[in-house]
């Protein structure tokens, strides 16, 4: 789900990435093989120069192997990503699935920080 919005291609090119490695993750860690009603929701707003980038499963949330939560190659990718754009990581993880939103807000681009 996308509305409209702008952006340099280089910074285009890093919320692709950003999306691709959320995207694997979930791949990876959320679902089950039994799992019969997946589902990966990406969405992308924006108003002038402020974007949330959104990407949520309906997985298996926690379960006892978080390793890729904590720091895994995929997080750091995500991390360092955002670092660049100076925008924020938030990682909303529940028994109902799991969201990563990247939040850029032209206010907060000189304090980014991870979560």
């Amino acid at each position: 789900q996308a509305g409209p919005g702008t952006m340099v291609s280089s910074e285009a090119v890093s919320v692709g990435l950003i999306t691709t490695e959320s995207v694997i993750n979930a791949l990876k860690y959320a679902f089950p093989a039994d799992q019969t009603n997946a589902q990966i929701t990406v969405v992308y707003a924006a108003e002038d120069l402020d974007w949330i980038l959104s990407i949520s499963d309906n997985g298996v949330g926690t379960s006892g192997d978080e390793t890729h939560v904590a720091g895994g190659l995929g997080t750091t990718i995500v991390n360092a990503l955002a670092h660049q754009l100076k925008a924020v990581v938030s990682i909303d993880i529940s028994p109902l699935g799991r969201t990563v939103a990247v939040t850029h807000k032209t206010s907060a681009a000189d304090t980014p920080q991870a979560a």
